[in-house]
């Protein structure tokens, strides 16, 4: 899920679109307190390319250093990227052990996602007060806490808001990680550098699964689900620990021109609130709906609260006099929301994916957990793996034209290929074969991670580079906004259509709600056959809604406009480069 946004980080260095995110001159690192290199030149002075490193305040650290201070970061951004997914095949055994409901097997996973999501704009804020290094310890402290009451949880209630507060960690991690990596590499070196980065974090998309399976599949009563979480613990101290050593002495300097109250004036805390206000009623009413029903009053009073807060934050943000979430320039801007919308179908779709497919292959083919997790391989490696050939080809085909063509082939390839594989996904049921369950799975994954890194490059280029920090902090929180959202949509048609399941299946669950991982046991066969049938079609009827909103996106994307980049004279690619820098390193402070 989440997931995504930081791909989008490392692919900037594939192409020329983007380049390494430069050093703010007021925050920038430096060793001690009498080191030269910690004094900030005047932003008119012209540096010699051998000075760079003193101009931008890098502190000269040594390969070894860098080395273990990539380590550590890898570790812990492991950690916080592979517990977004790694509860996908392990929701069946957590949902059985704990007596969770239907709603309550969504929120699962909805809860992290959700809270990482709302802390996201302020972790760039708050690290310019309190400092990188302190943000970063407290989150990843915050994160081990959550982990270790995740795996403590007695009850599924308990289980829920432990992973509350294991995202409001993992966002702090994530988007502390990026800044800090960033700002110890000189900056000819960070392309090289950030690829440890961007591999641990499609190394996580794919273990995710795997380890949640591992854990819950295991037959010794002492290794379970809770080891899912327990295993954050020893990996969070020795990434801490790794991190302080290699960063020891390292001063990272704070914005001058903010404090705390500057930071509570300036912020733009209603717009927050109304943003995840309308979010989370509808999440709510989506979840009330497979209880309930959805003409009950605790699902239409949520949905219709959530639709008007939504509204009423877009008329706060147009007229806000604070630093707002979404700048009015934005809306105004065609190719801006065009993009907005159709990263936000983009990743409804990838996170309802790896958490209802997973599902799919323990319930209707009967696998373990751990057998579900490889099953998942070519859905997740496939969408890992397909953004580098498609960062090589935006950056040959972007030396030909020199413009963003390259960019729009990418997004419409991607979307048509994907809701090729979606609408190909609808045909799986109980008695597919292993050929069709994996071909069918390895193109929508193709057509997925193509999409995590193009359209943020079109996004940024269509505004001034004045804009780029606040527009970037909105693209992410909408992108992590549909990552919580797919989930509960997936959830809310797979339990309308389960709820139509014979009456005797219910009663062979009678201290929980359905076991999924199970139904192949059920007997009489004729039972098991109408229920595997049933529980199919659920899975198909998840496909059907999302494959339409994929040719949605696709539809939209040939309406994007192609711009032109700037000429390659040495003036223009400074110029250009100039703001590509902020773009890259609005991406790390917003998110990535």
């Amino acid at each position: 899920m989440y997931q995504e946004s930081s791909r989008n980080n490392s692919s900037l260095t594939h192409d020329t679109i983007s380049v390494s995110p430069p050093t703010p001159p007021a925050s920038g690192p430096t060793i001690g307190p009498h080191n030269e290199s910690s004094h900030t030149l005047d932003s008119s002075t012209t540096v010699p390319e051998k000075d760079d490193r003193h101009a931008s305040n890098i502190p000269s650290l040594s390969t070894f250093r860098l080395l273990m201070a990539h380590i550590g970061a890898a570790l812990t951004l492991f950690l916080a990227t592979t517990d977004s997914t790694i509860v996908s095949t392990s929701l069946p055994s957590i949902s059985s052990d704990l007596d969770a409901t239907s709603s309550q097997y969504t929120w699962v996973g909805v809860a992290y996602l959700l809270t990482q999501t709302a802390f996201q704009p302020l972790y760039g804020k708050i690290s310019d007060l309190v400092g990188r290094k302190i943000l970063l310890h407290v989150s990843i402290i915050i994160f081990a806490v959550g982990s270790l009451l995740c795996g403590l949880a007695k009850t599924i209630n308990m289980l829920i808001v432990s992973r509350a507060l294991a995202g409001i960690g993992g966002g702090g991690i994530v988007s502390c990680v990026w800044v800090i990596t960033s700002e110890i590499v000189e900056e000819r070196q960070r392309a090289k550098w950030s690829q440890a980065l961007s591999v641990t974090w499609s190394c996580s998309a794919i273990a995710g699964p795997l380890l949640g399976g591992l854990f819950s599949g295991a037959s010794s009563n002492s290794i379970n689900w809770r080891w899912c979480f327990f295993l954050n613990l020893p990996v969070c101290l020795v990434g801490a620990l790794v991190l302080s050593v290699s960063l020891r002495g390292v001063n990272f300097q704070k914005n001058s021109d903010l404090s705390c109250r500057t930071f509570l004036q300036r912020f733009d805390f209603g717009g927050l609130i109304l943003f995840m206000g309308g979010t989370s009623c509808i999440i709510v009413g989506l979840n009330f709906a497979s209880e309930r029903g959805w003409k009950a009053p605790a699902t239409i009073v949520p949905l219709c609260l959530g639709v008007l807060v939504l509204a009423w934050g877009g008329f706060y943000e147009a007229r806000t006099t604070r630093q707002s979430l979404f700048p009015p320039t934005l809306f105004s801007n065609f190719t801006a929301v065009l993009i907005l919308v159709i990263t936000f179908l983009h990743n409804v779709v990838f996170n309802a994916g790896t958490f209802y497919l997973a599902l799919f292959f323990q319930a209707a083919d009967g696998y373990t957990p751990l057998e579900s997790g490889i099953r998942m391989l070519p859905y997740s490696l496939g969408s890992s793996l397909a953004s580098i050939p498609a960062a090589w080809f935006i950056g040959c085909w972007q030396k030909r034209t020199q413009d963003t063509t390259g960019q729009k082939l990418v997004i419409t390839t991607g979307f048509l290929l994907s809701a090729v594989g979606f609408g190909l996904l609808i045909l799986l049921d109980e008695n597919s074969s292993t050929v069709l369950q994996t071909v069918f799975p390895l193109i929508c994954g193709i057509g997925l991670g193509t999409l995590f890194h193009a359209p943020y490059q079109i996004f940024v280029k269509a505004f001034d580079s004045s804009e780029i920090a606040t527009v970037t902090g909105a693209f992410f929180l909408v992108r992590f906004t549909a990552a919580t959202v797919g989930i509960t949509i997936a959830g809310a048609i797979f339990d309308a259509r389960t709820s139509r399941l014979p009456p005797e299946v219910y009663s062979l669950f009678p201290d929980s709600s359905i076991d999924y991982g199970k139904l192949h046991s059920i007997f009489p066969i004729n039972l098991r056959d109408e229920v595997l049938h049933l529980v199919s079609l659920a899975f198909q009827t998840v496909w059907m809604v999302c494959a339409p909103l994929l040719g949605i996106a696709f539809l939209m994307s040939l309406l994007l406009r192609t711009q032109e980049l700037p000429e390659t004279t040495e003036n223009s690619v400074k110029d250009f480069n100039a703001k590509t820098e902020k773009s890259r390193q609005a991406s790390a402070e917003a998110q990535v």
